[in-house]
């Protein structure tokens, strides 16, 4: 009981931060009309809608502008990026237009309504009312797959991994070789209205609310949502956004586990058609007043982040005294800016736990670790957060560290820190910190000072030892 209480008090606390922001109506051009869909090509952000065809904006959808001679009185049910191209699903067939939506063509499956499309790197997917799934190796000639199901709502690509969500109560189904083969799932009675991929988890938008997997939708559970119809999914890392009819949209923290309202700036009774991330805003396709938009809510990510530090760590007892280190995460590319930093605390072994509210999943980072008397020390090459964790072992060999730069301090295990003696943290270890250590050692300084190398909290000839040591060898930081 008490575990359960302290999630719920997460929950709350992280709805409540995030309820400062709320959804706010960005539909100036567009007006009153249904989106169903989203997709964007990196400048432009394009809604389909019922009957009105498509409309774009190049400004985050602040702006919209009706786009698409021949297409501009279609039901737009889907849309996708494959290849240069932006392909629509709507009433008639599937069109395509390569100049931003300007001027489409009608290129294949005529006069079959197109609920979904999606797409990876070799071929594109249809779902049709009637005649079930479809795929294009090259966008224009169409094949019916293998898949003998029709009524194929909702579509998720993960590389050569496809979902494909039927109505008629048909359920979902799986193949993981781009389509070539298909087998049903668990999830088999439900009409699978809209599908989401992340990692190993998948998640199912039905008649009755939403289902979650933990092993890419080959079994789903059926999640506290159970009483919505879901229209539309959106999936950040552990958060998962779900679009029901009159009842606007549900959010939840923990990959589906638990759910929570976020309706603060929608009227009462709107139906969510449609959820799209984009350039850190969530966007929601309403059945009122065309798009709604709020920023992302990005939970904290972790970093389990083990390290040794070179003075403090004992080869006798094959560990280290405790004392805090400072991380930073830094942009992948020159010039390296701080995205974010967190202070903790290193333990006796090397392991520490830091939270960071910027960094986010799938962004590479370089960590750098900062400590009050060691070199500035980076990781050799920048890192990923996946499902909110990274862990990443500087201990385990030199070649952990940026330049291969940090010191052997165990044979047995084998054991790498990083260099103490920096006493002035001015990147290297010279005659200055020599000296500094020095002349604290003369005064028999004690306490948590910069000069005392191996956390014994006294300054003497051991910990000058190090410094001097260090010194001779040229030990500097070495960055990217």
């Amino acid at each position: 009981m008490k575990k359960f209480i302290i999630v719920s008090l997460l929950f709350v606390t992280i709805l409540s931060r995030d309820s400062i922001a709320q959804w706010s109506n960005v539909s100036t051009g567009l007006g009153n009309k249904e989106v169903y869909s989203f997709s964007n090509n990196g400048t432009n952000l394009f809604a389909g809608t019922f009957n009105y065809g498509l409309y774009t904006s190049t400004n985050d959808g602040i702006n919209w502008t009706q786009a698409g001679i021949g297409l501009n009185n279609r039901v737009v049910f889907s849309l996708t990026m494959f290849g240069n191209y932006l392909y629509a699903g709507t009433d008639i067939g599937v069109w395509r237009t390569s100049n931003n939506g300007a001027y489409w063509s009608l290129i294949g499956l005529n006069n079959n309504t197109i609920y979904s499309l999606a797409s990876n790197q070799t071929r594109a997917f249809a779902g049709l009312h009637v005649s079930g799934l479809f795929y294009s190796p090259g966008g224009t000639g169409w094949y019916i797959s293998s898949l003998n199901v029709i009524n194929i709502k909702s579509i998720a690509v993960n590389g050569n991994f496809i979902l494909a969500g039927a109505g008629s109560n048909a359920g979902v189904y799986l193949s993981n070789n781009n389509g070539n083969n298909w087998t049903s799932t668990s999830l088999n009675n439900k009409s699978v209205y809209s599908l989401a991929l992340n990692g190993n988890y998948a998640f199912a938008g039905t008649g009755g609310g939403v289902y979650y997997s933990l092993d890419s939708g080959y079994t789903w559970t059926r999640s506290p949502l159970n009483n919505d119809l879901v229209y539309s999914l959106a999936v950040n890392g552990s958060v998962v956004y779900a679009g029901t009819e009159l009842n606007g949209v549900f959010l939840s923290t923990n990959n589906g586990l638990n759910w929570s309202q976020l309706n603060d700036g929608f009227p009462a009774g709107i139906t969510i058609y449609s959820l799209y991330l984009y350039k850190n805003y969530v966007y929601a396709g309403a059945s009122l007043n065309g798009v709604y938009r709020r920023p992302v809510l990005q939970l904290p990510v972790t970093l389990n982040q083990k390290v040794f530090i070179q003075g403090f760590y004992d080869p006798d007892t094959d560990s280290m005294v405790s004392d805090t280190v400072s991380v930073y995460l830094r942009n992948a590319s020159a010039p390296f800016e701080v995205i974010d930093f967190a202070t903790g605390v290193i333990d006796a072994n090397g392991e520490g736990t830091f939270q960071f509210s910027n960094a986010v999943n799938g962004t590479d980072y370089y960590i750098q670790l900062e400590h009050r008397n060691s070199i500035e020390t980076w990781s050799n090459t920048p890192q990923q957060f996946t499902a909110s964790v990274l862990s990443y072992d500087f201990t385990t060999a030199n070649t952990q560290a940026y330049g291969d730069n940090m010191a052997d301090i165990d044979a047995s295990p084998v054991r790498y820190g990083i260099y103490s003696g920096d006493e002035n943290q001015n990147g290297l270890v010279d005659l200055s910190d020599v000296v500094n250590v020095s002349n604290d050692a003369s005064s028999f300084t004690s306490g948590y000072v910069p000069s005392d190398m191996n956390g014994d909290n006294f300054t003497d000839l051991s910990d000058l030892v190090i410094t001097s040591n260090n010194a001779s060898a040229f030990v500097s930081k070495i960055i990217p």
